[in-house]
């Protein structure tokens, strides 16, 4: 019997060995032999590892599983189904084997970080991301828990949200405004993020805010500050405005509508159609818009550090140009930090009146007077918000510029333009009500 076990070590060694090799067939050959002369749980568990390696994942599963039934004391065996069942794209099995592992063992990372993968998986961001801190608890030097972790948050909160925060100018005209519309009024809050706006809301004497969030797990985080700020007055939905429903919803049509659903772009992330609907189901007549008016303002921009970020340089005599046909049409940017050259003076591009019901797509060409010589490489971009009429802000590129969620944007000429001053650059500029493009127009003669 000892002689027996003995070979049975030996062999389970040997196709250890070779699993961590990559031999995965010798690995499930050596682990057979030891299941014949003793049927461990272990071997079983190795037979099931490398089959499923080697593609046979019927057999890899029925390996583990007949693994954890001879030993349903331990965790690793539920973990490595979690992770096969993962794999095999049956997120509800891997749940509840993990589920399992760590029931078995609260102290297992993998499966803890495992478990946040299914969860991703299966919609869960808000308890992913639970699990990943969890596994980064147990064990703080956890590679691959500290790489999900950055990549679930950024999905869902996008790092631009905490320098949003921290824009003082920002702030400042979102509150004075709110202070002259909102007191004692019905205000909705379009694009809750932090909670920030509905609260700001509430400070000014607000009657009841409601405010609403797409995304569920940031929903969930402005449901938590709203609570730790103790703003009963605040009604946070985990929904997109255009689903929410007066009389289930809200109570009656707002008097005051506030949002900050603007990208560095304007209009990416659909302020227009959000605000068509919003006035025709969820405001009041001649409802307070704050911002007011939203534009997209920007000057001619060249200058060789950001000509580098959109055209192809050549290496001595190297031409590399053929690498533009792939280059980005646009580029997000703080141009606060990077130098460039403005070669025109500032001109806006479109402009919004919020208070109006519609909003259609346009196109329009006009030209731009250059006010310096230069290279033209494109268009620099950024926003430009009238609150009320007497606030007011804008994230125009200056040196001096603190913390902004909102980047520029620079549209990319097709090619650089060599100007003189009093030039006139011809530019076509367009909206589908979504999006901005911005081109060099053609020239004639």
């Amino acid at each position: 019997m000892l002689q027996t076990h003995q070979m049975a070590a030996s062999l389970f060694e040997a196709a250890a060995n070779a699993y961590r090799q990559g031999d995965f067939s010798a690995a499930s050959t050596f682990a057979r032999a030891a299941i014949q002369a003793v049927p461990t749980a272990p071997a079983n568990n190795l037979v099931g590892l490398a089959e499923f390696s080697r593609g046979n994942h019927e057999e890899g599963v029925a390996f583990v599983q007949r693994a954890a039934s001879l030993d349903p004391s331990s965790a690793e065996y539920p973990n490595n189904l979690g992770f096969m069942f993962h794999a095999l794209g049956d997120f509800e099995k891997a749940r509840a084997a993990l589920d399992q592992a760590l029931a078995l063992d609260p102290a297992m990372a993998n499966a803890a970080n495992n478990l946040g993968l299914v969860l991703e998986k299966l919609g869960d961001d808000a308890a992913a991301i639970a699990w990943y801190r969890r596994a980064l608890q147990i064990d703080p030097a956890f590679v691959e828990a500290r790489d999900n972790l950055v990549v679930a948050c950024a999905k869902v909160a996008p790092q631009w949200h905490f320098p949003m925060v921290a824009d003082v100018p920002r702030n400042q005209a979102y509150a004075t405004a709110l202070a002259r519309a909102a007191p004692g009024r019905r205000v909705l809050d379009i694009g809750s993020g932090s909670g920030l706006l509905a609260m700001m809301a509430v400070q000014a004497g607000a009657a009841h805010v409601a405010t609403c969030e797409m995304q569920p797990v940031i929903a969930g985080v402005a449901q938590a500050v709203v609570r730790a700020n103790a703003m009963d007055e605040i009604a946070v939905f985990a929904s997109k405005s255009t689903d929410l429903q007066l009389g289930r919803d809200l109570p009656s049509r707002a008097e005051v509508l506030v949002t900050e659903t603007f990208a560095s772009g304007l209009l990416s992330e659909g302020v227009l159609p959000t605000v068509e609907d919003a006035h025709a189901r969820l405001l009041v007549p001649g409802a307070a818009i704050i911002p007011r008016r939203a534009a997209a303002v920007g000057y001619l921009v060249g200058g060789p550090i950001i000509e580098q970020h959109l055209f192809a340089a050549p290496w001595e005599e190297l031409d590399l140009s053929a690498l533009d046909m792939l280059a980005p049409s646009k580029l997000g940017v703080h141009l606060d930090r990077v130098p460039h050259e403005v070669l025109s003076d500032d001109f806006e591009i479109f402009g919004f009146d919020l208070t109006e019901h519609r909003f259609p797509a346009e196109r329009r060409q006009f030209d731009v007077t250059a006010t310096k010589a230069g290279r033209v490489v494109g268009v620099a971009q950024w926003i430009k918000l009238d609150m009320d009429g007497i606030s007011a802000y804008e994230n125009r590129p200056t040196p001096t510029a603190g913390a902004n969620g909102w980047m520029h944007v620079v549209y990319r000429f097709d090619q650089p333009v060599d100007v003189s001053p009093g030039d006139h650059v011809p530019v076509i500029f367009s909206h589908n009500r979504t999006n901005i493009a911005i081109g060099l127009a053609a020239r004639h003669g």
